[in-house]
């Protein structure tokens, strides 16, 4: 089955960004979708310690020394058996949550040093799954551009490239939030994750680029 990964970077339960947070969950229900969500805020991921000079046994082993310890390892997992994944994240000072920030530094300390060892049979756990990024501002939404960036390069950085045309890889949407335009971007949450399935678990055709085509009129 199609497994939907909603990571929840809010540490609030409530509020602007935990609706979306809802509307995903809502989504995945509707689409009879398998879905998990991982509420990073309060499972005490420790930050990366960077170990001896930099590295630990995640530059080889690809794994934290420290992840049993602290449900680390669970969370990889999780990752690994996911299709899909939308990452849903206030915006602090223009930037993600500090919560999804641990979350991500240790990923990719482990999963993006696979993509350096040379061998095809060890691929990041990210690769290959189309992630949508969702940025809630409470203020005016100033700060969504920089927060994009961040999450655009953690998911590049974790084995995929973003503007993929089929959809199938990579960052499939975008969803930036504002308190005024929050309502129609719940409904267009919802939209990206219902046509992520279609194309990716039941086959959907993506649409067409023809602005090339169009170009050759003039």
């Amino acid at each position: 089955m199609f497994k939907l990964l909603i990571v929840n970077a809010t540490p609030k339960k409530d509020g602007l960004c935990y609706s979306f947070v809802e509307a995903a969950q809502e989504a995945a229900d509707e689409l009879g979708l398998e879905s998990e969500t991982i509420r990073l805020a309060g499972l005490g991921l420790k930050k990366c310690v960077m170990c001896h000079d930099g590295w630990g046994i995640c530059f080889k082993e690809h794994k934290c020394i420290f992840g049993e310890k602290d449900g680390f390892a669970d969370l990889q997992k999780t990752v690994s058996e996911a299709n899909a994944i939308v990452y849903i994240t206030p915006v602090y000072w223009g930037e993600i949550s500090e919560e999804l920030k641990i979350f991500w530094d240790r990923l990719r300390r482990c999963e993006t040093t696979k993509q350096w060892n040379g061998k095809e049979d060890i691929v990041s756990a990210h690769k290959n799954k189309p992630s949508i990024l969702v940025a809630a501002a409470g203020g005016g939404g100033g700060g969504i551009p920089s927060t994009f960036i961040a999450m655009e390069r953690a998911v590049d950085q974790l084995g995929e490239h973003t503007g993929c045309a089929n959809g199938t890889a990579g960052i499939f949407d975008y969803i930036a939030v504002s308190r005024w335009n929050q309502t129609y971007k719940r409904a267009a949450l919802k939209s990206a994750i219902a046509e992520m399935t279609a194309i990716n678990r039941d086959g959907k055709k993506a649409p067409e680029m023809n602005h090339l085509k169009d170009l050759e009129k003039f």
